[in-house]
């Protein structure tokens, strides 16, 4: 559930062009892994190091499966992401705004979207530099 939020809005969209016969890909925020990352870190304090760290190490799981059995066939397995958010929020493990940053950053990772594999590498990246920032109690 995305609540209004005085935090920056998660924005893994790009776009791609050609330089010198080779594909670019280029964040539209060119903040993300920085002060967006930053301020979002902040956010999500309450949020147990531990539990952040599984997050980010079954994201790299799915990284993982997408290489071995392409995107299509794991996707169901990163929108799943959402549910065990949740019950990590039941738990009191997960704060809410980690709830919210998932939530704004699954919620843009489509099958049916060309962009979708690409803004799910974008999401692990966001996740990495948040970690980077990050210091979450416990």
């Amino acid at each position: 559930m995305i609540r209004e939020s005085r935090l920056p809005k998660i924005d893994l969209d790009f776009t791609k062009e050609k330089q010198n016969g080779k594909e670019i890909v280029q964040l539209k925020d060119k903040e993300l892994f920085d002060n967006v990352a930053k301020e979002w870190a902040e956010a999500i304090s309450k949020t147990k190091k531990t539990q952040a760290r599984n997050f980010y190490d079954k994201i790299l799981d799915l990284e993982k499966k997408v290489k071995e059995n392409g995107f299509e066939s794991t996707y169901p397995f990163i929108k799943m992401l959402n549910s065990k958010v949740a019950y990590g929020v039941n738990r009191r493990v997960v704060s809410e705004e980690f709830q919210d940053m998932m939530s704004q950053c699954l919620d843009q990772i489509k099958i049916n979207d060309n962009k979708g594999e690409q803004k799910f590498k974008h999401f692990k990246l966001f996740f990495e530099a948040v970690l980077g920032f990050f210091k979450g109690s416990n």
